[in-house]
This record gives structure tokens, C-alpha cells and sequence, in this order.
């Protein structure tokens, strides 16, 4: 076997083994703190903060030790995991330490659970990259390529993990597989030790890797060429899953994108088309442009996606081409070089996971991520006036963005085809002078947020964002509308007279409104309401019932109870339990609802872990002997009726399943409804009196298996067809 080769693999198999990680402790994390996205973005901190941390000791070993000197205990740091996971069962997740904040409690059971075979990996590519610089191999001179295999092992855990191991297997068989394949990257390791030998004898540490002769621009650019991509790849994930269209597993292909455009860059012979640098002013300027024609939603979603995701990848080969062309010459430079990296994607990650949803009312993110390519482009040029003409493109491109959507506030092919000539003549002049192309981001940044409510064509009232999404209250028509993302979650007229009448998911003529509206909903006292929105299930609310909000997001209880009014007219009382469902739930008595409605929405997508066998048993227990679950599984992209049958056929109940057309002229829109329930008396009022189908599977079909916290397959129900259904009646030249 080439001793090449073995290195190769310890550092694809080392890659692939970190991301693949990330994801199913991921996965296990999520149901014991509550399906935020706080735990989440937590859990992306977490990693980027190890594998900076890996990156850092890598730097400072081989800058004491060297490589050669290092290489006996690199063994020895590949067994010290073996005193934990994965040389022992995964340990138990302990969520219960409530006096630390949500954040260090993940932090601490991370840190537990994967946290030393999380750092050893991540030390994986700087090390085996010194190793073979200083190796007797004849491809010592080239040790970057490895760096190229580390993403390509990253890209492979990445993409196989959604499409086979999520679903083929459960988390106690991805945890096993795990665990086998650590011990053969061990052995591979250990074989390493002993064959590939470091050949130099005249090696002196102090000489080779220590920070003399590289320079500070060097450095700075290291930092904003590696963070910018970042920011890029996580900005397009928030665009496209909340301005585009909430597919799942639609965020994996951004960051797909992004180690693609590494492997690319760094492998043996690069590829690197004229393109990525000479034309990079075209995918600048028509980016910007993108973002603001994305909000106007001019395109369908299958369009908007694709152009954003090609401009995604030629600014992520842009960056990483600038990375490949000022990497150090000098190999003993190479952790150095790596640890920037880390550095900046550990900022690019942190600041738009954490720091840009309390600053912004927009994914800004998107616009920094290109200020930052601009800045970095203009480190080291030397200083320039700005000049009028420069004056007068900046001005240009910001008249363009105000006036434009006002002209044009229809789909217009005459229209697009002037303003993206204008964007290529304006920044190609601009791209002659980066500081006029980086003030050109900056003026493009501070006038967003009026910019997207002009290409938005809305009369914005509200306009928020957190952790949980992006949230615009408008008014149109003498109608308030609550939009999280593009999915519209709540509607009310604004004439006082009518304001009690719910509308949209919730109208009369939808299977929950009949229901609630029906002559045995006297009978219900306790009412649970897992989403609040804009609190439009309290509209059917009668004297002397109850109904228990369960609401993650308390930004939401202000919107739903100062800007609109179902709430604070209710007949019943109503109450507010702050937290994720699975959770608070548990603290409510036993036997308390009578109905539990499952209405939690992030954008389009209905967070899974609300949905499975553990989550549908909690809610029994806190359900009368006659009360119904109900969930409203309305979804443009997905089909959960399988899922939520086969879950009733694991719990012996009873399931049925309605869903209306829609009207706009009477503000009704198509909804779907399932409900669960353990009592046939409900089952038949359901189904004899409401007219709700009972869904029996013939001989023929099949019940796909049961979702749990530990295995679900978003693959097995979306709905492609439905998916491709926006572009089916689109005219490219209509106007």
C-alpha cells in the first residue's frame, strides 16, 4: 500500500468522521433542549470554537515540538478518546442543570459527550499537511493537497448523511457504524506512526515554524478571504430557507458549495477557469442585485434558487482562489496559514449565527459577506481618491435599488435586462478602485432596510428578527398579515367590526374552524396550542374555556397581543407558556386538555422533533380519555399524513385527515389537518359528523416506518412534483 495513499485516507476518513459527528449529535441533542434554534446555533459555535481550538494546538505543537518530535504522541492523542465516547457507550444527555443558560448547558454536555474525539479530529489536516511536508514522500512538496482531500471528506459526511445514514439507519446504528470506523482510522493511524518517517535530520523547530517573514496584509487577508465564504454560504442557507422556499435539507447544498469550491482549489491541479478572477465583478455586482430581487420575489423559487446558489459558488471560488494564490510558498508557514483560516471562519460563523439576528431586521449577513471580499481586496492597494466618477456609480447603484421595484413592480423582462446592465457597468468601473467598491457595499448596507420594503412592495408596520426568523406585520387591503419568511401566519381585518373573525389557516370552512365551531366544541374546556402566530385560534374561544399557548419565541407574544387583537378579545382565557412544547408540556397536570392542536411553524417547515412517537406520547399523557390531537400539517413542499399514520398505527390510535381548498375572495386559504385520537366516540364525531377521511391502508401498501427522536426521513415525503409547480406556468418574455 503507498504510504501516500494511507495518509490520504486518515485525512478523508478524519474529515468525514468530524462532520459526520456534528450532524448526529446534532440530531440528538435537539430533542432533550427543545427544538430551537438556539440549541442549534449553539451546537455550530461549539464546533467551529473546537476546530479552532484543534487548529490553534496545532500551530503551537509544531511550532515547539515540530513534527517529528510530535509524531509518537500524535498516536497517543488519537487513544486518549478511547476513554470516552467512542471507547465507551455515548454518555446520557443531561439537560437538567437549569441554572446555567441554554447556551453553556449545551456547551457542557458537548464537551462531555464528543468533545475530545471532537478535538482530535480537527487537528487531523494541519498535522498530517506537516507531516507530509517533512515525510520522506516524493509529494512533500505539494503537502496542500491534502487540505483539498480534508474538504472532500467533509463533503462526502456531509452529503451521505441526509441521503443514507438519516435514512437507512437509526441514531444507536449511526453512533455503532461511528465508532467502527474511528477504530480503522486509529489502526490507520498507528500504521502511519511506524512507516512514514519525517526524513529531514537537520529539522530545527524554532527555524521552521515560527511567524517570521510573513506579512501582516498576508495575515488580514488569510482572515477576510476565509471568513467572507462563511458568512456567504450561512446567508444564502437563511435566504433560501427563509425568502426562497423552507425546503429541508435545501441548507446542506450551500455548505456543499463551500467545501466543493476548497477541493477544487487546492487539489493536485487546481481548477481555477479565468472567470473566478477576471469576471468576478459581474457575480459581485449581480449578487447584490440578486439579494434585493429575491425579496421582491419576481422569479419562482426554483430560479431564485439555482442563480443564487451559482453566485454563492463563484464568490466561494473567488475566495478560496485568493487563498490558494497567497498561501505561503514557504511550507514551514503552513499551520500558520491554517490557523487564520480557522480563525476567520470561526468569526464568519459566529457573527451570523449569533450576532447578525439581533442587529439586523434583514439577512445582512449577506450583503457583510461581500463588503468583506471588497475590504479584503483592497488591503495592500495603494491609497486613491475616491473621485466623482466613483461618487457618481455609488450614487447610481442606490438610485437604481430605490427607484427600480417602484417602476417595475411586476415581472418585466425589459426591465431586469436594464438594471443588470447597469450593475455591470457600474461595478465594473467600481471593481478599478476596491475602498469605492467597498464604500459601495457599505452605502448598500445602510439603506436596506428602507430598500426592502420598496422590493418587497409591502406597508411594512412591523418588522423584526431573532434567533427564531424573520417577522413582517404589514397591512393590505384593510387586512393585517403576519409573514415569518415568506409563509404568511396570520390574518386579520383591520375594520373593529370584523377583527374577531379568523381567516386564513383558521376560516370557518377549514377543518379546524368547523371544528371549534361545532355544536360539541361547548363540551371542550382546556384547549392546548402548541404556535401562537398571530394568536388566530382564539378567535373560537367561548366563556369558561381555557386555552394554554405554548409559544418558543417571546417576541411572538407581543406581536400577537399589540398588533393584533384575537388575543386580547378572546371570550375564554387564555394563558402563555414560554418555551419549546416538549419541554413545557411536561409541566402541565396530567389529563388536563381536552384538545392539544400541534400549530408550530418555523417559516414553512414544521420542526420534526414535535412530530414523533416520543412527542405524540407526551401529549397523551396530558390528554382526557376522550380529547383529540390535532395537527395542522399544511406544507407546500411536504406530505406528513404517512408519517403521522404510521405514528398512530405505533400508538393503537385512531387517525383521520381533512384539508379545504382555498378562496381568496372570502380570505380562506387550502389547509390540511390530521388528527390523532385514542377514543372512538371522537374518532366517529370526526369522521361522521365533520366529514373528516379515515385513512385505511390497503392490502397492497405499506406503512413507512414509525418516526422517533432517534430516526426520521424528510426524503421518503417531499413532495417534488408540488416543488417544481411554480416555474410549470412561467413566461421568461412575458411583460
Amino acid at each position: 500500500m503507498r504510504k501516500i495513499f494511507v495518509l490520504k485516507l486518515i485525512t478523508f476518513l478524519a474529515a468525514f468522521l468530524l462532520f459526520q459527528i456534528e450532524l448526529i449529535i446534532s440530531k440528538r441533542i435537539l430533542p432533550d433542549f427543545g427544538g430551537t434554534y438556539l440549541v442549534w446555533g449553539s451546537c455550530i459555535v461549539f464546533f467551529q470554537a473546537v476546530l479552532l481550538l484543534g487548529y490553534f494546538a496545532s500551530y503551537v505543537i509544531l511550532k515547539k515540538m515540530g513534527i517529528r518530535k510530535f509524531l509518537p504522541y500524535y498516536l497517543g492523542l488519537f487513544l486518549l478518546p478511547l476513554l470516552f465516547f467512542p471507547g465507551r457507550s455515548f454518555p446520557a444527555i443531561n439537560p437538567a442543570n437549569l441554572s446555567l443558560p441554554l447556551v453553556l448547558n449545551v456547551f457542557v454536555n458537548l464537551i462531555w459527550t464528543i468533545g475530545p474525539v471532537f478535538f482530535v479530529l480537527s487537528t487531523a489536516s494541519v498535522v498530517l499537511q506537516a507531516w507530509l511536508a517533512d515525510s520522506d514522500l516524493k509529494e512533500k512538496s505539494n503537502p496542500y493537497t491534502l487540505y483539498a482531500v480534508s474538504n472532500l471528506g467533509s463533503f462526502a459526511g456531509l452529503i451521505t448523511y441526509p441521503f443514507f445514514f438519516e435514512a437507512v439507519l437509526d441514531l444507536n446504528q449511526q453512533f455503532l457504524f461511528w465508532r467502527v470506523l474511528y477504530f480503522a482510522l486509529l489502526a490507520l493511524v498507528a500504521y502511519s506512526v511506524f512507516k512514514v518517517k519525517v526524513y529531514t535530520p537537520e529539522f530545527k523547530v524554532t527555524k521552521i515554524w515560527n511567524m517570521g517573514g510573513v506579512l501582516r496584509k498576508d495575515i488580514v487577508r488569510w482572515l477576510l478571504y476565509s471568513a467572507a465564504p462563511v458568512i456567504m454560504f450561512l446567508a444564502v442557507t437563511n435566504i433560501l430557507t427563509y425568502e426562497v422556499a423552507p425546503i429541508p435539507l435545501l441548507w446542506v447544498v450551500p455548505l456543499c458549495i463551500y467545501l466543493l469550491t476548497f477541493v477544487l482549489n487546492f487539489k493536485q491541479r487546481p481548477w481555477a477557469p479565468v472567470w473566478v478572477s477576471e469576471k468576478f465583478h459581474l457575480t459581485f455586482g449581480w449578487g447584490l442585485l440578486w439579494f434585493f430581487i429575491i425579496i421582491g420575489g419576481y422569479f419562482p423559487f426554483l430560479i431564485e434558487a439555482v442563480a443564487l446558489l451559482v453566485i454563492l459558488f463563484n464568490i466561494c471560488m473567488f475566495c478560496q482562489y485568493q487563498l490558494h494564490k497567497t498561501k505561503p510558498s514557504d511550507l514551514n508557514h503552513l499551520p500558520l496559514f491554517y490557523l487564520i483560516i480557522a480563525v476567520g471562519g470561526f468569526l464568519g460563523g459566529f457573527l451570523t449565527t449569533w450576532i447578525m439576528p439581533v442587529v439586523s431586521v434583514t439577512i445582512g449577513e449577506y450583503l457583510l459577506g461581500l463588503s468583506l471580499i471588497a475590504l479584503a481586496l483592497s488591503i495592500g492597494i495603494k491609497p486613491e481618491l475616491m473621485g466623482w466618477k466613483n461618487i457618481f456609480f455609488i450614487a447610481y447603484v442606490a438610485i437604481a435599488l430605490a427607484i427600480w421595484p417602484a417602476i417595475f413592480r411586476h415581472y418585466n423582462i425589459f426591465g431586469f435586462i436594464a438594471i443588470f446592465y447597469v450593475f455591470k457597468v457600474c461595478y465594473r468601473y467600481l471593481f478599478k478602485n476596491p475602498r469605492a467598491l467597498f464604500f459601495s457595499t457599505l452605502m448598500i448596507i445602510l439603506i436596506t432596510p428602507v430598500a426592502y420594503s420598496i422590493w418587497a412592495k409591502t406597508n411594512d408596520i412591523y418588522q423584526h428578527r431573532n434567533y427564531y426568523g424573520l417577522y413582517r406585520v404589514y397591512s393590505d387591503a384593510g387586512e393585517l398579515i403576519l409573514v415569518n419568511g415568506t409563509t404568511i401566519h396570520g390574518v386579520q381585518y383591520q375594520d373593529k367590526a370584523k377583527q374577531g373573525e379568523p381567516l386564513a389557516y383558521y376560516h370557518k370552512l377549514t377543518p379546524i374552524g368547523e371544528f371549534l365551531d361545532s355544536k360539541e366544541a361547548v363540551k371542550i374546556k382546556n384547549i392546548a396550542i402548541i404556535g401562537l402566530g398571530s394568536g388566530g385560534l382564539a378567535g373560537y374561544s367561548q366563556p369558561g374555556q381555557e386555552i394554554d399557548y405554548f409559544e418558543i419565541d417571546p417576541d411572538v407574544y407581543y406581536i400577537a397581543k399589540d398588533i393584533f387583537t384575537f388575543v386580547k378579545n378572546a371570550k375564554g382565557r387564555v394563558n402563555f407558556i414560554t418555551g419549546d412544547a416538549r419541554l413545557t408540556i411536561k409541566k402541565t397536570p396530567e389529563k388536563r386538555y381536552d384538545v392539544i392542536i400541534i400549530d408550530a411553524f418555523s417559516g414553512d417547515a414544521i420542526p420534526v422533533h414535535l412530530l414523533t412517537v416520543e412527542a405524540i406520547k407526551e401529549y397523551r399523557r396530558h390528554l382526557t380519555d376522550k380529547g383529540v390531537l390535532l395537527f395542522h400539517i399544511s406544507n407546500r413542499y411536504l406530505n406528513f399524513v404517512p408519517v403521522l399514520l404510521s405514528n398512530a398505527n405505533n400508538l393503537s390510535a385512531y387517525a383521520n385527515w381533512k384539508k379545504n381548498d382555498g378562496n381568496v375572495k372570502i380570505d380562506l386559504f387550502a389547509t390540511s389537518w390530521f388528527a390523532l385520537t385514542w377514543d372512538i366516540g371522537t374518532f366517529n364525531h370526526l369522521t361522521k359528523d365533520l366529514g373528516w377521511a379515515m385513512y385505511i391502508h390497503g392490502k397492497k401498501n405499506k406503512l413507512m416506518r414509525p418516526w422517533t427522536d432517534k430516526y426520521s426521513n424528510m426524503m421518503l415525503i417531499v413532495d417534488y412534483m408540488d416543488s417544481l409547480y411554480t416555474i410549470k406556468n412561467f413566461r421568461p418574455f412575458r411583460w
